[in-house]
């Protein structure tokens, strides 16, 4: 942790505090096939989920209420944006697959993040680093995780109280992590004194 903090400028505290939020140090990786996830979300744009989708929101709103006319726009604006996610992320997947690492067997969450630091396949092929020098980038090894981590950070410019804030929420967007990260960060930074 003390090299990462070094190396990065992040706080070890931080890294601490988001690999117990992600997956409390490791006890909870996620079960979930990492290409299932994708290949499934890839296909919320098609035709008959959107069909499915539509009959199911008919039976809460009315078909001619100008509050289905907005939901049903919104619902086909965010069935493409997802498939069109999913897609990325499996991109990325083949090109974790091409540096050797066994996709078909690789789990993770249902939202598609693996190991302990929970990232996406665009997070890994972006920030994922080999924190302890063995020639291989698995976040499932601890050092390799908090390395990441840190590179992560760092790149989403940790300078200051309000930039960590903001690296934090590109991490997880939601305020409600952001503070939960900080108040950990602190609750360990207070138990080393």
């Amino acid at each position: 942790m003390d090299s990462c903090e070094k190396t990065f400028g992040v706080p070890k505290e931080y890294v601490t505090a988001i690999l117990w939020i992600e997956t409390k140090h490791g006890a909870f990786l996620g079960s979930h096939n990492l290409p299932s996830v994708f290949l499934s979300a890839a296909m919320s744009d098609r035709p008959e989920y959107v069909a499915e989708n539509l009959r199911d929101l008919r039976k809460i709103i009315p078909k001619n209420s100008p509050k289905y006319k907005r939901l049903k726009r919104k619902l086909l604006k965010k069935s493409r944006a997802k498939a069109k996610w999913a897609i990325n992320e499996l991109i990325h997947l083949s090109k974790i697959w091409e540096k050797g690492i066994a996709i078909d067997t690789l789990k993770g969450s249902w939202a598609g993040a693996f190991g302990l630091s929970q990232f996406l396949p665009s997070s890994y092929n972006k920030w994922a680093i080999d924190g302890n020098g063995d020639g291989k980038i698995d976040l499932f090894n601890v050092e390799d995780a908090i390395f990441s981590v840190g590179n992560y950070l760092k790149s989403r410019d940790w300078k200051n109280p309000r930039s960590v804030r903001k690296a934090i929420y590109s991490y997880n967007h939601s305020s409600a992590y952001v503070n939960a990260v900080i108040r950990l960060a602190k609750k360990i930074k207070a138990r080393e004194r």
